[in-house]
């Protein structure tokens, strides 16, 4: 039987390298943009909230991997983006189990937003 699996994963812009967590796959989409909202208040954190997320650009690339939001250190566009990504692994030959994700502390209207155009995407 074939399944699909999700994953959350965060960019560094600055650092210019990736965040996620260890062998953390999810059952359903709204699972894995949790855990991406979780890892994004982790990085938020981390800068001292200087990033400008940036909910007016549309999502991009494939239904594989796709790039749910970008944010900006202070605002600079000029830089390299930081991101919010949700891939798709298939569960047909690796035997992953999937984990309950983080939960984000807070969540905003504009992130309900998200949460549900990555939904309606990934139907």
């Amino acid at each position: 039987m074939t399944s699909t699996l999700y994953q959350a994963k965060v960019g560094d812009g600055f650092k210019m390298k990736g965040l996620n967590r260890k062998n953390s796959f999810f059952n359903t989409p709204k699972e894995a943009v949790s855990e991406a909202f979780a890892l994004k208040e982790r990085i938020d954190k981390r800068y001292k909230h200087g990033i400008e997320w940036d909910y007016t650009r549309k999502m991009t690339g494939s239904a594989k991997k796709v790039k749910i939001l970008r944010g900006y250190l202070n605002g600079d566009k000029e830089s390299e983006p930081f991101y919010l990504q949700i891939v798709t692994v298939d569960n047909s030959k690796e035997g992953i189990l999937p984990v309950t994700p983080k939960k984000p502390k807070t969540i905003t209207s504009k992130d309900e937003k998200v949460l549900d155009k990555v939904v309606k995407l990934f139907k």
